[in-house]
């Protein structure tokens, strides 16, 4: 009796060890609700996409902007063919990626883009380094191992800090704040930069640490992760996860004529700029930074990056999660509240103006005066070559009670004398007319009220359409706000110029 015991004690222990070694391997096919409970990880596959120019914004009357090209001429459109450029705003080289299980954070995942071969970071404890899929279409695809359940995923993509961090052997931390990291470009992100510093090869980029300026997007979702293949290939889970850029993008598009190229007003041919020198807008030298025209914000607000929103900012991504499953920033951070909390503290410590050019190039004017235009954008002009659009690039701005006052702001200054402005002048030369743009989208307060909010937004447009007439600048409808329209744009560029970056000639075919 007591050996047919140990007989069959030795046949369940036995029994227990197949089970424990086969694990996620079983040769018999599970039910479906063995599969969700198996607790197994196996390959999927996620996606991310950057989102198109349908998300719906706020203009400054209230109203929603769905096309700007409303005139059956189409004014506003360029003459840009959808063809390989340097100009390239959907490109992406990293993202960090993290996975949650409820609030605990589960994996963290470095992809970067396949074609980068040097400079990436390594794998560390706590850290996979992978590259990501194909792209098309501006869509995206990530591999990893994930067990059945719902996941929170939040993606950090072309990040420097996230690069920096896991250079270093650290994961980012996606809520934190970092104050004036732009150290080393301390300045709006721009087309040229875009253009002169990013090339389609980003491989040597990396080398020596070296991280180019990219748009910084972000996403995240709460997906439903089904039993992967059993075969072992990457199961695709559905929906996708949308991206926003970070930023909001700021374009001037001047008119001074009409479509015959007739001035509006006859004095506008006596138009000039200031050809002083410009000396930070101090006593002396002329007030504009550009030739004429600049988008001038705050120090602080420039070499900020506050990649994931703050509660109650606009968003764009995210948008079907429960409000309790959002991950939003750290606005608690003693430094951030020290510059950024409201408005008074904003005021009060963010006091120096910040300002870049919208008028890289002679685009405008041509022998000293104001050329003939209809709805003509600013261009960018390096050496020899010319990206045919010039944007800037600007952080979101969400902060409580600001004003109209308070925001970032296009300043236009022009001499409607015709005369030559004396080189002792004061920055503010009488003989000069400025005009101030506020950059702002205007949210009526909840429920109907008075009180209204002043807003940057991310992943939006912000597009200038500005007429001189009679001394006079005119707007049309004021300050239009659109959902941002990714654009590739034809560059005409002879790598052998002068002055050519010269890690785009070395990475050309």
């Amino acid at each position: 009796m007591k050996n047919s015991m140990r007989h069959t004690t030795r046949l369940l222990l036995l029994s227990l060890l197949v089970l424990s070694l086969a694990g996620c391997h079983q040769s018999v096919v599970p039910t479906a609700e063995e599969q969700q409970a198996d607790g197994c990880e196996r390959p999927v596959r996620i996606t991310a996409k950057i989102l198109p120019s349908g998300a719906p914004l706020r203009a400054n009357k209230g109203e929603v902007k769905d096309d700007p090209d409303d005139d059956p001429d189409k004014p506003f459109e360029t003459d840009a063919k959808d063809a390989e450029s340097q100009l390239d705003e959907s490109r992406i080289d990293h993202v960090m990626l993290y996975v949650y299980d409820k609030d605990k954070l589960i994996r963290t995942i470095f992809y970067h883009n396949p074609k980068i071969t040097s400079g990436m970071p390594t794998a560390f404890d706590g850290l996979e380094v992978k590259k990501f899929g194909t792209e098309t279409g501006g869509i995206f695809t990530f591999d990893l191992m994930l067990s059945p359940g719902r996941y929170r995923f939040v993606l950090l993509v072309n990040d420097p800090k996230s690069y920096e961090e896991a250079k270093n052997g650290n994961v980012r931390d996606p809520q934190m704040i970092y104050l004036s990291q732009m150290t080393d470009e301390r300045k709006m992100l721009n087309s040229q930069i875009l253009m002169s510093r990013n090339t389609a090869n980003a491989t040597s980029l990396y080398k020596n640490d070296r991280h180019p300026r990219l748009i910084p997007m972000t996403g995240q979702a709460m997906l439903t992760i089904p039993k992967g293949n059993d075969d072992g290939t990457a199961k695709t889970v559905t929906p996708s996860i949308d991206l926003e850029r970070v930023f909001a993008r700021v374009e001037l598009i001047l008119t001074t004529a009409n479509k015959e190229k007739e001035y509006l007003s006859p004095e506008i041919a006596n138009y000039r700029i200031d050809n002083r020198e410009y000396v930070d807008g101090k006593n002396s030298g002329r007030l504009t930074k550009g030739n004429f025209v600049d988008l001038v914000d705050k120090d602080w607000r420039a070499g900020t990056l506050e990649m994931l929103p703050s509660r109650g900012e606009y968003t764009a991504t995210g948008r079907d999660m429960p409000e309790e499953s959002r991950l939003y920033s750290d606005r608690t951070d003693e430094d951030y509240q020290q510059y950024f909390r409201d408005a008074a503290t904003y005021r009060t410590q963010v006091t120096t103006p910040y300002a870049d050019n919208l008028d890289e190039s002679n685009a405008f004017y041509s022998g000293g005066s104001f050329s003939p235009m209809h709805h003509q954008r600013s261009k960018s002009r390096f050496t020899k070559f010319t990206v045919n659009v010039y944007y800037l690039y600007i952080p979101p701005m969400f902060i409580d009670g600001l004003t109209k006052e308070d925001m970032p702001y296009i300043l236009i200054g022009i001499n409607t004398t015709g005369k030559d402005i004396p080189e002792d002048a004061p920055a503010e030369a009488e003989q000069m007319t400025y005009f101030r743009l506020p950059i702002t989208t205007l949210v009526s307060a909840a429920g109907g009220g008075i009180e209204e909010k002043f807003e940057v937004r991310r992943n939006t447009t912000y597009s200038i359409y500005a007429a001189f007439r009679g001394g006079r600048l005119i707007l049309n409808d004021g300050i239009k706000v659109y959902p941002w329209r990714d654009k590739k744009y034809d560059l005409e560029v002879n790598p052998d110029d002068e002055g050519v970056d010269p890690l785009w000639k070395q990475d050309q075919p």
